[in-house]
């Protein structure tokens, strides 16, 4: 286990060594008192894959901030957008009625 003094600032904010933030490769903590007073912080998933019954999905178990989930579906989508070929749709016109 490794000690690390951290510093409170002025607007609440607590900076995570580094270190730790590479490590974990998350921008979402849990802060959570123990029993004993103790402060514990551990880092969150902040997406989960699923597959269920022949479809799949993505869970966000803490939830996502909205600006957050719009750049990654747009980002799903221009990956899904660059595997697919363009096809013409050709509509049969009705003539007047």
């Amino acid at each position: 286990m490794i000690d690390e003094t951290l510093t409170l600032w002025e607007n609440g904010a607590i900076t995570l060594p580094k270190a730790w933030r590479k490590r974990h490769d998350t921008r979402h903590f849990l802060a959570r008192e123990n029993e004993q007073g103790y402060l514990v912080i551990m880092p969150i998933v902040t997406v989960e894959f699923y597959q269920k019954d022949g479809a799949a999905g993505l869970h966000f178990p803490m939830g996502i901030e909205a600006g957050e989930l719009l750049q990654l579906w747009d980002k799903a989508g221009k990956k899904i957008g660059a595997g697919k070929k363009k096809r013409s749709v050709h509509r049969k016109k009705n003539g007047p009625h």
